[in-house]
């Protein structure tokens, strides 16, 4: 496997990883590893100081958006295309968590469809789901963010994915790692919900369609983790915006 880095020369960094990576991308050479090991080797650089310029930002956020969205999007016939559809969306959503999380003005340039479409598809993997909705609570913190899910239906496809996170819903395997991030990806779940929920809107009051199987499912959440103070506080939050 390459070193992305090889190549690198004087500072400030010039981008070599970005531009090997869009290169592999546009001539169909990209390959997990190589995926994966760019956003390895490009998170350890930023670790140390090198930082991410707007430019390249933009332009891996861009990179990252067009690899989800044909993955997500991508017919699996046989094992081992699903291996690698499921490698390329943990690297795409560990890309976009942290470029969301390293600097705010690179949420105007993550789509909420990328991230919901690939949530959809990633219900059985908790690391690339736990990545996605990290940035989409992070991304719905924004009240034009909000309205447009909302208006998306979103809330109730948000609801939906509470079951998931229960405890002991995959614990055969190692059970203690599965419960952690279940709890983690649980409580930004909540989080998210409660941004959807929290401001006066009409579509809050004028949507009762799902609101029994909304409620049971909060109430269920609340149930499942009675032992977790912080994520029954959440839980509790988005309760009272739902029935206020």
């Amino acid at each position: 496997m390459p070193n992305l880095n090889e190549e690198r020369y004087g500072s400030p960094f010039d981008g070599v990883i970005l531009k090997i990576l869009r290169s592999r991308w546009d001539t169909n050479r990209l390959d997990p590893g190589v995926w994966a090991k760019g956003h390895s080797q490009r998170m350890r650089m930023l670790t140390v100081g090198e930082g991410l310029n707007p430019g390249e930002s933009a332009q891996l956020t861009q990179l990252t958006t067009e690899v989800m969205s044909h993955y997500a999007d991508w017919s699996v016939h046989d094992h081992q295309e699903g291996e690698r559809r499921v490698s390329f969306l943990q690297t795409g959503s560990a890309w976009l968590r942290d470029l969301a999380v390293n600097n705010m003005s690179n949420w105007s340039c993550i789509g909420t469809d990328t991230i919901r479409n690939t949530m959809a598809f990633s219900q059985d993997d908790p690391i690339t789901y736990g990545n996605c909705v990290h940035v989409l609570c992070l991304l719905c913190s924004e009240e034009k963010t909000s309205r447009m899910i909302r208006e998306d239906e979103g809330i109730d496809e948000i609801i939906d994915y509470l079951p998931e996170q229960f405890p002991g819903k995959r614990g055969e395997v190692n059970p203690s790692h599965t419960f952690t991030l279940h709890n983690k990806n649980l409580r930004f779940t909540l989080r998210t919900l409660r941004h959807l929920t929290e401001l006066e809107d009409d579509y809050l009051h004028a949507s009762r369609i799902n609101r029994s199987s909304n409620l049971k499912k909060v109430l269920d959440t609340l149930q499942a983790w009675m032992s977790d103070e912080t994520s029954q506080g959440l839980t509790l939050q988005v309760l009272y915006n739902l029935i206020r």
